[in-house]
C-alpha cells in the first residue's frame, strides 16, 4: 500500500517505522512546545496524508512517553477523506512539565482497515451470555 504524504513545512519529518514490521509509524512535532503538568495541547506535525479509502489512521501513544513521562494522545482518528495537517492532541498526566522539542517523536500512526456499517434500528437485540453486564461483569 502506498500512502501519499505532503510536507506542509520544510522542517517536517516524515512518519517512519523504526523497525521492519512495526505497525506504528512515528510522527514528530514540528515545533518546540512546553506541555505543563495536567494540561493538554494540539501539536503540529507539518505533514498532510492521503489515507486510501477503506482505511483510517489511528494516532496512538508512544509507549516510552506514556510510561516514563505520562504523555498520552487524545482523539486519534484520521479519516481517509481528511486532507488537512496531521495534528496530535496530547495530555500530560504527570506532575511535571514536559518540554517537547521540534523533531521529537510524539505519537504513532497506525493504518487500519475500515468498514462502513449500516445501522438498522430494532426493538430487540439478540441475547448473549454477558447480556448487559458492564464494568467488572467478568470478575476481578
Amino acid at each position: 500500500m502506498e500512502i501519499k504524504i505532503k510536507k506542509l513545512d520544510n522542517r517536517a519529518t516524515m512518519p517512519q517505522a523504526m523497525h521492519p514490521g512495526d505497525a506504528g509509524f512515528d510522527v514528530s512535532s514540528l515545533d518546540d512546545v512546553l506541555l505543563p503538568a495536567g494540561q493538554r495541547t494540539v501539536l503540529k506535525t507539518g505533514v498532510a496524508i492521503a489515507i486510501p479509502e477503506g482505511y483510517w489512521g489511528n494516532v496512538r501513544d508512544r509507549s516510552g512517553l506514556a510510561v516514563k513521562h505520562g504523555l498520552h494522545t487524545l482523539a486519534g482518528v484520521v479519516d481517509s477523506n481528511y486532507r488537512g495537517e496531521l495534528v496530535v492532541a496530547m495530555i500530560n498526566l504527570s506532575d511535571e512539565d514536559y518540554q517537547i522539542k521540534a523533531g521529537d517523536r510524539i505519537a504513532q500512526l497506525i493504518i487500519e482497515k475500515h468498514e462502513s456499517p449500516v445501522f438498522a434500528e430494532t426493538k430487540e437485540l439478540d441475547q448473549t451470555v454477558r447480556g448487559a453486564g458492564r464494568e467488572g461483569s467478568s470478575g476481578y
